[in-house]
């Protein structure tokens, strides 16, 4: 009995130290990449997106909303041939968002990396954003930040408030 009661208790703790060991560590890889494609999986079955665009062109996002709507994110789809001005156009029509860019006093709905938070200007094409890789990492299935800001503002301060779940 006392051999048998070492055993078992020999076998719990080799499993309670298996998950601070190196193999949990070659686990965890794996389930990041799989985790990471299953949140892609469900992005596109809940994406919101003109439904025009082919698929093969649609690139997607999880769009963190601007401060003080009602939803603090959205899963969306855009053309890879859209500039950045085009997506916040469209954002801005499918979530019903006020969008003054137009008007010269107004603060302006602008897009932003999720990490670094600075703005991508509005004449740029996603697909050129997507194959630079000099520039901050923007790939599908990735976040970027929309918010209400002043004209001259280049660079979103608290991105955490924004990704942090």
């Amino acid at each position: 009995m006392a051999k048998t009661a070492e055993l078992v208790q020999d076998i719990t703790d080799c499993r309670k130290t298996v998950g601070t060991g190196v193999l949990a560590k070659r686990k965890g890889a794996k389930s990041v990449k799989m985790a990471a494609k299953v949140a892609l999986m469900k992005m596109k079955m809940h994406a919101l997106g003109d439904s025009s665009i082919p698929q093969k062109e649609r690139l997607f996002f999880q769009v963190y909303l601007p401060k003080g709507h009602s939803e603090k994110q959205k899963p969306m789809f855009f053309s890879r041939m859209w500039s950045i001005g085009k997506m916040v156009d469209r954002i801005a029509a499918l979530l019903e968002l006020k969008n003054e860019n137009n008007i010269a006093t107004a603060k302006k709905l602008k897009l932003f990396h999720p990490d670094s938070g600075d703005v991508f200007t509005m004449v740029a094409k996603l697909e050129s954003l997507i194959a630079d890789d000099a520039a901050l990492p923007l790939y599908s299935g990735g976040g970027i930040i929309l918010e209400y800001v002043e004209n001259d503002c280049t660079c979103l301060p608290d991105v955490g408030d924004y990704t942090a779940s």
